[in-house]
């Protein structure tokens, strides 16, 4: 195999390559004029061709990742690419299990997701899920592969490279680290020089961007499976929203007995931070840090039918006084088990009924004042947070400000107003649904995660709620259901982009951030190009924190105002696609900004 027939490039990593044509898919100027353009293979933010180098800038606690392209004119096997150890001031390291290469998966897309024939990239094989490797271990590969059945049109392969640099500023003090990241093939063989820029400073290992990924499935894995995804958002900046893990409960009348057991043995270790420890093999940012917060066991059914009620459902005479004194009776205790830990009393707790999801109506209105006070009744006004999702106009809000604590609200009813205003009255906003709109139609879904958008669409979510000030909230990040045919198998997403179909509307990557290992013999979950780009922008919002914190909130909010520049959200916002800019060289280096500014001040 000839030298000639086999280049290397690299990228950063808010763009994806296609593997048929070689090119960004984010490569539109048809879409939008400022999407990234020119010789990019040549030279782009990270890359330099001629001098065969990658430049990357990160602080300590943080990860920072690019992607290496190989294109071959003709089929090669037994591709290889090694990257062991980037060496630094003092000769110290980063090495080992902080420098991980995956080999990117492609998802088919066939058609475009529903409502956005303006903003789709279109169909095309997409670079999505990441395979990981062995620690120390090569990457290999073929082009074509014969794993994600391309075919002979294939003529490129990514492959994806994070670096963590650790959170001690002895074992990763400031300056350039270097290292040589090999390519070889039969008959040839390429070397970069990687060079990373460590910042003076680390990042927090709480998370200050509020918010969560609502989920259910977790609930029915066993406890192994789940601590494998619990160690994968925490990694990667996010919590599970699962509503609701419940205790064991028997009630007689008004009489309650919990059985704390099993709750605490499945919940404990993530309460009080150990889950993310070396006792239960974690390593990464949030170490030891315990969840944020967690959705409270409470619930009523829908429409008076299902099985989702707790502690009891609501008995067919309707309300009554024993039935109100169990829900009180059983928050009374709820409360005392959970006081009675000091780690625990540091977990925000936030009643959300489910039974009361998007619920339009003076009849919802009025079950969600009644449940509040009873919960209150049994907690205390101040020791939870009442919430409630949904796009709900300003005459139900006013009916409502006096018990609902945390308002997750649809972002086609975001209007800037009215969550000021609420805001003030003691109403937390949080944001869900998707963060472009090209008409109001695209509210038919709570997903902003859609394989066919751009990838700003992703990482946007932390400079977002840091523009608006407020919290986030998607929908699932494990999500395959197809209404149609009665499918709900997330396993699917591996041979399905379109994973969401309900009516007319079909989705690509809808609430789909992590696969399931199984279906490529693996025991855990793989991430995906699209929970990078959360992370990367969550990790932003670190940045921006991190700078208002250090007095320097006038830079920050300069900063994202360089990028996003017009309003998100609301009624306002509809049909307006140009919402920031479209680059992601100019999100880069607008962290780069940030970097330095956190630098100087030390």
């Amino acid at each position: 195999m000839s030298q000639s027939s086999v280049s290397v490039w690299a990228t950063s990593d808010g763009v994806r390559v296609n593997p048929e044509t070689g090119r960004y898919l984010e490569a539109r100027p048809d879409i939008h004029t400022d999407y990234p353009g020119g010789d990019y293979q040549t030279r782009n933010a990270v890359w330099d061709d001629a001098a065969g180098r990658v430049s990357l800038h990160a602080g300590r606690n943080e990860f920072v990742a690019f992607q290496v392209i190989v294109a071959v004119a003709q089929p090669v096997s037994d591709i290889r690419i090694r990257f062991d150890a980037l060496r630094g001031p003092g000769g110290e390291e980063i090495s080992g299990r902080h420098i991980a290469l995956f080999k990117a998966w492609f998802a088919h897309v066939t058609q475009v997701s529903s409502g956005y024939q303006e903003t789709s990239l279109g169909p095309a094989w997409y670079p999505d899920a990441l395979l990981p490797v062995p620690t120390g271990q090569p990457l290999a590969f073929d082009i074509p592969g014969s794993d994600n059945r391309i075919g002979g049109t294939q003529r490129n392969q990514s492959a994806w490279i994070d670096i963590f640099v650790p959170r001690d500023s002895d074992d990763a003090p400031p300056g350039i680290y270097r290292g040589e990241l090999a390519v070889s093939w039969p008959g040839g063989s390429r070397r970069l020089d990687v060079a990373l820029t460590v910042w003076d400073f680390a990042l927090p290992d709480e998370t200050h961007c509020r918010g969560d990924i609502y989920n259910r499935t977790l609930l029915d894995m066993d406890d192994r499976q789940e601590l494998g995804y619990y160690h994968m958002a925490h990694r990667h900046r996010f919590h599970p929203g699962v509503p609701a893990y419940r205790p064991d409960i028997q009630v007689a009348r008004t009489d309650v007995a919990i059985d704390w057991s099993r709750y605490d043995r499945r919940l404990q270790k993530y309460f009080d931070g150990c889950a993310f420890t070396g006792e239960y093999g974690y390593w990464g940012p949030g170490y030891g840090t315990p969840i944020p917060h967690i959705v409270l066991p409470f619930d009523i059914n829908k429409g008076g039918k299902g099985n989702r009620a707790w502690p009891i459902p609501l008995p067919p005479e309707g309300r009554t006084e024993d039935y109100e004194a169990v829900w009180v009776e059983t928050a009374r205790q709820l409360k005392i088990h959970f006081e009675s830990d000091p780690t625990w009393r540091k977990v925000r707790k936030i009643a959300f009924l489910d039974g009361l999801d998007e619920s339009y109506n003076e009849a919802a209105y009025e079950k969600m004042r009644y449940y509040c006070d009873l919960l209150r009744r049994g907690m205390g006004e101040d020791w939870f947070q009442f919430r409630i999702d949904g796009g709900y106009s300003w005459e139900a809000m006013a009916s409502l400000e006096k018990h609902v604590g945390l308002w997750v609200c649809h972002t086609v009813g975001f209007d800037a107003e009215k969550m000021a205003y609420f805001r003030k009255r003691g109403v937390e906003p949080w944001f869900y649904g998707p963060m472009i709109y090209e008409r109001e139609a695209n509210s038919a879904c709570g997903s902003n995660t859609f394989t066919d958008l751009d990838l700003l669409t992703c990482r946007g979510v932390g400079w977002v709620a840091w523009k608006l000030d407020c919290g986030y909230c998607e929908w699932e990040f494990d999500a395959y259901w197809d209404s149609h045919s009665g499918d709900y198998d997330p396993e699917m997403n591996w041979t399905h982009a379109t994973n969401f179909r309900h009516r007319k509307n079909a989705f690509n990557g809808s609430g789909m951030l992590i696969y399931r290992g199984r279906p490529v013999g693996l025991d855990e979950p793989v991430p995906s190009i699209r929970l990078k780009a959360l992370r990367r922008g969550l990790q932003d919002h670190e940045y921006l924190w991190m700078l208002a914190e250090s007095g320097q909130g006038r830079t920050a909010s300069r900063i994202v105002a360089s990028v996003v520049h017009a309003q998100p959200f609301g009624q306002a916002s509809i049909g307006n696609v140009e919402v920031w800019r479209n680059d992601p060289e100019a999100w880069l280096a607008a962290r780069i900004e940030a970097g330095e500014a956190l630098a100087v001040s030390g």
